[in-house]
């Protein structure tokens, strides 16, 4: 489980293929008081970022560049990184299960839906956290 899950400053990886929306993303994070630990396009990308690098928590499109955000949303789980899924597709279209389990906000997407499912995507993975904690 990612210890930044109870963390007061949060670094959010967002993995769109859309700069303009990924720009809209990274300011609406920025914001919010967060910080962007990275932008990327396709899973190769943010696959590599993850090998050295933890964020807090993850937004990602569901269709991107090379593919559909699976290779990533299972990466992030093993951490035990959350993430919400952000996409213009219906949750109906994942096919994968950890694509399917994720918190999904369908775009076009206001400000308060992100960083709503953002925020009860971390106060889960913190409630998982205590939990494992507290068990003998």
């Amino acid at each position: 489980m990612s210890r930044a899950c109870l963390a007061e400053t949060r670094r959010i990886m967002v993995l769109e293929d859309e700069t303009m929306i990924a720009a809209l993303i990274k300011t609406i994070i920025e914001d919010h008081g967060w910080s962007v630990g990275g932008l990327f396009r396709t899973n190769r990308e943010s696959l590599e970022w993850l090998e050295g690098e933890r964020p807090d928590a993850a937004l990602l499109d569901f269709n991107i560049g090379d593919g559909h955000s699976a290779q990533t949303a299972r990466r992030l789980r093993e951490l035990g990184i959350p993430f919400v899924v952000v996409s213009g597709y219906p949750k109906s279209m994942a096919r994968h299960e950890e694509l399917q389990a994720a918190p999904w906000v369908e775009k076009p997407f206001s400000e308060d839906s992100l960083l709503r499912a953002l925020k009860e995507a971390l106060e889960t993975c913190a409630q998982l956290r205590e939990k494992v904690a507290l068990r003998p």
